[in-house]
């Protein structure tokens, strides 16, 4: 069984935790996502929107406890690559935290200048902000462009896992894996 912290060759169950949940609520976040800003607006949408909201914010609080966990916990020793290779990964992981941080900030900003509450399951978080229609719409057509990078750049992370498990037939992707998903490879 995998500790709670990580060790020289692998991630601890809690920062897998987090890693896999991510990908599940930005993916599951993503799915709901889909169509226009205004029907995600109406009335017939409304539910749809409240859970998309609620998967935001969860994403948002999944990440902030992952950065906290990755400052007190231990992760797998560098394995040996070339450098441009090191550059790519550390490049991929700043963008997907920055990513992952930006897509609910600019959401709430954006949905608060338009005017709209943020509705969380049982309660709404009424705007702080003065109303501002246009900022607010070009703010959520930014967060919808992060989004979609997102998924080009959380893409390129799995490839890049897959190729280094099926290709280069390092530790990589086990590092990050279950010893479920290990022991079926």
């Amino acid at each position: 069984m995998i500790g709670l912290r990580g060790t020289s060759s692998r991630y601890g169950s809690a920062a897998q935790a987090f890693h896999w949940l991510t990908v599940l609520l930005v993916l599951s976040a993503y799915v709901l996502s889909k169509g226009d800003q205004d029907s995600l607006y109406s009335a017939a949408a409304d539910g749809l929107r409240r859970f998309h909201e609620a998967l935001g914010v969860l994403v948002f609080i999944v990440v902030v406890l992952q950065l906290l966990w990755r400052l007190i916990d231990s992760t797998p020793s560098r394995q040996p690559m070339p450098r441009w290779m090191a550059a790519a990964a550390t490049f991929v992981h700043f963008a997907l935290y920055a990513l992952l941080i930006a897509i609910p900030t600019t959401a709430v900003l954006g949905t608060w200048l338009v005017g709209i509450p943020v509705t969380l399951p049982g309660f709404d978080i009424a705007p702080p902000i003065a109303k501002a229609r246009g900022l607010g719409q070009s703010i959520m057509k930014i967060h919808t462009t992060l989004g979609d990078a997102l998924l080009w750049v959380a893409g390129a992370h799995a490839a890049a896992a897959l190729f280094h498990h099926f290709y280069l037939r390092d530790e990589i992707f086990q590092s990050m894996a279950s010893r479920r998903m290990n022991d079926q490879s």
